[in-house]
């Protein structure tokens, strides 16, 4: 066989085997195994999602620009912006406050995260329960 064909073939082969290997990766900062957690709205499955809601009934509460620092099987960290609404006088004449806020998730079951612990407009801690997608 021609020298210049077999190196390449080989060239081809390994370029291909990588790429497969690559595409089937896992994203840095996850865990294969770790849960994902419900996108409310969608009703879909996420593993570290951008934004989050965490008032589903009225959508007064969410995390947005979340940057995760670790994603594994019992918990999942990460410091993003909270919107709250703040309702004062009402909610309707109230106002959307912003503070940077620390969230984790945790308590896995059934292959996903149900509760958010984040910290409130005051740096309190506040729990929030998030429910598994609907069948």
């Amino acid at each position: 066989m021609n020298p210049t064909v077999r190196i390449v073939g080989w060239t081809a082969t390994v370029v291909a085997v990588t790429c497969a290997g690559l595409a089937s990766a896992p994203f840095a900062g996850a865990d294969a195994t770790a849960p994902a957690v419900n996108d409310c709205l969608t009703n879909q499955a996420e593993v570290q999602p951008a934004d989050m809601l965490l008032a589903c009934g009225d959508g007064g509460l969410s995390v947005r620009d979340i940057t995760w620092s670790s994603w594994g099987r019992d918990s999942a960290e990460g410091d993003g912006t909270e919107h709250r609404r703040v309702c004062q006088p009402s909610c309707a004449a109230g106002r959307t406050a912003t503070a940077t806020t620390h969230i984790t998730l945790r308590k896995p079951q059934d292959g996903y995260f149900t509760e958010a612990a984040i910290t409130d407009l005051d740096g309190k801690p506040e729990t929030w329960p998030v429910s598994p997608p609907r069948r």
